[in-house]
């Protein structure tokens, strides 16, 4: 499928696959249905929900063999979580400062150093 991340990528390729666009809409939408009397425990469950389901749907529907990328993309959701609120903000967990510079730093970085063509030339 196109998601899988190949070695002649340029960083613009990589940048916009190692975000997990389909969950975090996926999430945003939930979040918007849940009553306001439940959001503490609905943003929690439909978030760990959708954690555990991130690398299940690059591997089974986007066909992502690549471990590295499967574990980097989930690990982009939960930045993205993050920068959104989501149940962080219930948990007393959240800043919004810290969540901007967080996601600035990881989205602008992950692709400058997840690159295939590196890794293969390094096992070689």
């Amino acid at each position: 499928m196109a998601r899988e991340i190949k070695t002649v990528q340029n960083y613009q390729d990589r940048l916009l696959k190692l975000i997990p666009s389909e969950i975090v809409g996926a999430y945003i939408f939930l979040q918007g249905v849940i009553p306001q009397a439940y959001a503490r425990w609905g943003t929690t469950v439909v978030a760990f929900i959708l954690l555990v389901m991130t690398p299940l749907y690059l591997n089974r529907i986007q066909k992502v063999k690549r471990a590295d990328q499967v574990m980097i993309t989930t690990i982009s959701f939960v930045v993205w979580l993050y920068s959104l609120g989501g149940p962080f903000q219930f948990w007393g967990l959240y800043e919004a400062w810290i969540s901007s510079v967080i996601l600035v730093l990881w989205t602008l970085a992950v692709p400058l150093f997840f690159n295939p063509r590196l890794t293969q030339m390094a096992s070689a």
